[in-house]
């Protein structure tokens, strides 16, 4: 063995270990995300050799989470009656072998295998180029967000390998002049691959094309029926055995379909599908066109730079890999994969404006990380050293911090994207897209003083929902954005403080209005008011669906707080009250 593997083996083993023995099982209050659909699917093709859900797949998804497979999905066609998994079931299909050998934490082993092969395949594709490859591959595959989705078992990882091993094949093969038989025998392996991502999430087929087009390009016309007919034929193979077991081509058609967040069908009272008739949960069947220009432009801008879901802060070398492409070299297939790239993207921005990242429990973009992988070989070339300075510097101060949480990152809904509320990341855009659906957690949308207000959980105590006003955490910074159907000029309102040291701070633009709490009478009660300038957005389509929206961002800071229980005699108010917002006319 070569000596310069040694490292790279040490460094394998290690991450499968982490994999193999990593504590994921009965953690709480329970899985992650779309885990328990496909966790559940695995164990039903073992065990049960079918899709259908019953009881003995309840009775193990309860030895596994105490709190039982919270965000099961399931969809059935005839009311109930018969019910089956609602996810496609392609990657659990894969897992399972490893499923067998070592129960579920196997399909985390599994994860980790795929991903350390696209690492170890993506350093032999550029083996003899110049510069620093290891330390390109090492930032590339490990200085990214997409390894967290290695401890998620659900498909994110599989998708990437489906998807990155075709163009990999592809790239290797385009060199050559002329193909050996294991040559087209690696070409039908990319044709089934494809046909597997397309059952597991059929965007991804996309990527096909580059390869298609490329191959007619050349007048590889002997190649093309072998990459299409296994492609073909695992489609058929794959969807046919979807039907046989559910009697429908897809779990997403022609179907109801829901999910079931605390309590599940087979022990629930009354008819758990009764207030479903003819609904598609999740479904990418028929979705409508939902954006606008406006709209398109401020997700691309997040889409780059994104608090919870641009690449500079969970994908640096994304960027960097483009920045190479410009930079150097180019050929007609850095251009087909770069087009296709670009295709997938613009897709989710035009049916998913309002959802385009997969959703608010994942980390960065769901979806890009899906494809991530292959942007690995967008550069002509790797002639770089003191560049790679600048992806792993920005994988530093956000990528870092982010895989340093634990890696299961299991909360619930307030302990979400935590990492968001350091000052990196507040330093980055808030995605104003992403509010209105739901899809960017931690925040609270309330309506008070004639305007919608969207404020951070960790800070507001808007969960009483109080229409007269909202108590503000003391000693606590807040980014507020204020949501008006009409232009408001300024924003009026009075404020109270239980500390007497308490110093409250508004900045709106370059206003700013201080209001100290030395005196009983401004304790009780103190007018503020601050003109908010120009609107900081515009016409998001958010929250006045077709109507004018205007988006003002105030800035608020308490310096002091107090606990009620610990000061005033018969209270039991634990909070730790800085500022009360008042909004009721003076």
């Amino acid at each position: 063995m070569k000596q310069r593997l040694i490292p790279a083996l040490c460094a394998g083993l290690l991450l499968l270990g982490v994999a193999a023995g990593i504590y994921k099982i009965h953690f709480p209050p329970g899985p992650v995300a779309d885990e328990a659909t496909y966790v559940m699917m695995a164990q039903s093709l073992w065990h049960d050799h079918d899709l259908r859900y019953e009881d003995r797949d309840l009775v193990r998804a309860y030895q596994l989470w105490d709190h039982g497979p919270h965000g099961l999905i399931l969809f059935t066609t005839d009311g109930g009656a018969t019910m089956f998994y609602g996810k496609p079931y392609v990657y659990s299909l894969a897992a399972t072998p490893f499923y067998a050998l070592f129960g579920v934490q196997g399909m985390v082993l599994f994860n980790m295998v795929l991903f350390l092969a696209m690492a170890a395949c993506g350093w032999w594709m550029w083996r003899r180029q110049e510069g620093l490859v290891g330390l390109y591959v090492a930032g590339f595959f490990f200085a990214s967000t997409s390894l967290i989705y290695v401890f998620w078992i659900q498909p994110e990882v599989f998708n990437m390998a489906c998807v990155f091993f075709p163009v990999a094949i592809w790239l290797h093969l385009r060199r050559k002049a002329g193909w050996l038989r294991r040559d087209y025998l690696l070409l039908a392996v990319a044709g089934l691959l494809l046909a597997a991502v397309f059952v597991s999430k059929e965007p991804l087929v996309l990527f096909g094309l580059p390869i298609a087009v490329d191959l007619a390009l050349q007048r590889r016309w002997r190649a093309l029926p072998v990459l299409a007919a296994p492609a073909l034929v695992g489609l058929v193979l794959l969807v046919g055995l979807q039907y046989h077991q559910s009697h429908r081509w897809s779990p997403y058609r022609d179907v109801q379909r829901r999910s079931f967040e605390n309590s599940y069908p087979l022990e629930m009272p009354g008819d758990p599908w009764a207030l479903y008739k003819g609904t598609n949960f999740g479904s990418w069947n028929k979705l409508p066109y939902e954006t606008n220009p406006r709209v398109l432009a401020r997700d691309v801008v997040y889409f780059f730079v994104g608090r919870h879901t641009g690449l500079l802060p969970y994908f640096p070398f994304a960027l960097f890999a483009l920045a190479l492409f410009f930079v150097g070299p180019r050929d007609r297939s850095g251009w087909l994969l770069l087009a296709a790239v670009a295709g997938y993207c613009l897709l989710f921005f035009l049916v998913r404006s309002h959802n385009y990242h997969g959703g608010a429990g994942f980390i960065g973009n769901r979806y890009f990380a899906s494809i991530y992988p292959v942007l690995f070989f967008l550069p002509g070339r790797l002639r770089v050293s003191k560049a790679l300075i600048v992806p792993f510097l920005a994988a530093a101060v956000w990528v870092a911090p982010v895989l340093a949480v634990p890696v299961q990152q299991i909360a619930p809904e307030f302990g979400l994207q935590v990492h968001t509320r350091t000052p990196a990341f507040r330093a980055l855009p808030l995605e104003l897209t992403l509010l209105q659906g739901g899809t960017i957690p931690g925040y609270f949308i309330r309506y008070w003083n004639g305007a919608t207000w969207i404020v951070p959980r960790e800070n507001f105590f808007a969960q009483e929902e109080n229409p007269d006003g909202v108590w503000v955490r003391g000693a606590s910074r807040s980014e507020i954005f204020l949501v008006s159907p009409e232009p408001l000029e300024t924003l009026s309102f009075s404020t109270q403080s239980v500390s007497a040291i308490n110093v409250l701070t508004v900045r709106a633009g370059d206003r700013r209005v201080k209001v100290r709490y030395d005196t009983a009478e401004k304790r009780q009660g103190t007018p503020v008011s601050i003109p908010l300038g120009e609107p900081y957005a515009r016409d998001l389509d958010g929250f006045v669906p077709g109507g004018s929206e205007y988006y003002y961002r105030i800035y608020l800071d308490s310096t002091d707080g107090m606990v009620p229980e610990r000061r005033f005699p018969g209270t039991e108010d634990l909070r730790y009250l800085g500022t009360f917002l008042d909004f009721r006319p003076q």
